[in-house]
């Protein structure tokens, strides 16, 4: 047998011995004038035209509900309001056992992302300060 392409010799093992295995049987089809390329079942029993025409119609139907899906998106992002609760302090809600890595020195009682508390923090700590 010939020595393996060049390709061949950077596969791992396992997938080289896979290679080497496939080569033989795709030279015997050529041998015999089979080629793969006639040869391929298709799975929902349709003849190649139908299988085109059925692809078509569903190019046609995703052209069309594609921008209809996405118009609707933006439309009810553009309409809808968001609304706030009030926040009501239970005792078991922002529980702090000990201080987070972010607070301001002596304690904080904001989240991580809450820059409106900590703006005010900021400022209620710069007028103890004066």
């Amino acid at each position: 047998p010939p020595p393996p392409p060049a390709t061949l010799a950077r596969w791992p093992p396992n997938m080289l011995s896979a290679a080497k295995m496939m080569s033989p049987l795709r030279r015997s089809m050529l041998a015999k004038g089979n080629s793969l390329a006639g040869q391929s079942r298709l799975m929902s029993g349709h003849t190649p035209e139908q299988a085109l025409a059925e692809m078509e119609k569903w190019k046609k139907f995703s052209y069309i509900c594609i921008p209809v899906v996405t118009v609707a998106g933006v439309v009810i992002v553009a309409t809808t309001k968001h609304e706030h609760h009030e926040l009501v302090e239970y005792p078991y809600l922002r529980k702090r056992d000990k201080p987070m890595p972010w607070t301001l020195k002596g304690g904080s009682k904001c989240d991580l992302f809450d820059f409106e508390c900590a703006a005010k923090e900021r400022a209620a700590k710069a007028e103890l300060a004066e």
